[in-house]
């Protein structure tokens, strides 16, 4: 026995209550949790993420462009109530699907409306027969690691290198091939 916390269901969790894996990964936060139970994702074992989301086009960072009605709500082109997010709501801001079937209850959405991770990343699409081991472990290769922050890191530290350098050789040193010949075709202009 390890000697970790788990909570009154059974499941491992960290000091914040969040659901971690084995390697105190997390997988579902505290506050998507009811009674101390993960969401029930057996229901969405073929889900598609299709049947959420309203009708809109993206603009190039990815965000839906999306109408206003009348009262101010985002509306998708079919003028369907949509979220920030683009995701099809009902009046009291709950996820909804196509047909009007509440599919995430409006606490389980991230501050900006996005519903949670695991059925944003379509691994409930593809294999319906895995199991929920095979599913958490598909969560946690999709978590951040520390070599992301690393990779950030040198990302930066390689960008201020070249800003640097720029600074330091400054427009004294021409470097186009014009400039670099003595002899131009501007030399030989009447």
């Amino acid at each position: 026995m390890l000697g970790r916390k788990v909570n009154s269901r059974g499941y491992l969790v960290d000091e914040f209550g969040n659901v971690v894996d084995k390697d105190g990964r997390e997988i579902f936060e505290h506050k998507h949790l009811e009674n101390e139970e993960i969401p029930k994702i057996f229901p969405f074992t073929k889900f598609n993420i299709k049947n959420v989301l309203g009708d809109f086009e993206m603009d190039p960072l990815g965000n839906p462009i999306l109408d206003r009605d009348g009262d101010g709500n985002s509306i998708d082109r079919d003028g369907k109530r949509c979220n920030s997010k683009g995701y099809l709501i009902d009046g009291d801001g709950h996820v909804i699907n196509k047909y009007g079937r509440t599919m995430f209850d409006k606490k389980l959405l991230d501050n900006e409306g996005d519903i949670p991770k695991v059925f944003r990343t379509g691994l409930l699409k593809s294999d319906t027969a895995s199991s929920l081991s095979r599913l958490m472990s598909e969560i946690g290769k999709n978590q951040p690691s520390e070599f992301d922050d690393e990779e950030q890191r040198i990302q930066e530290e390689l960008a201020e290198n070249i800003i640097r350098r720029k600074k330091k050789r400054g427009n004294s040193g021409n470097t186009s091939v014009d400039s670099m010949m003595e002899d131009t075709p501007a030399n030989y202009n009447a």
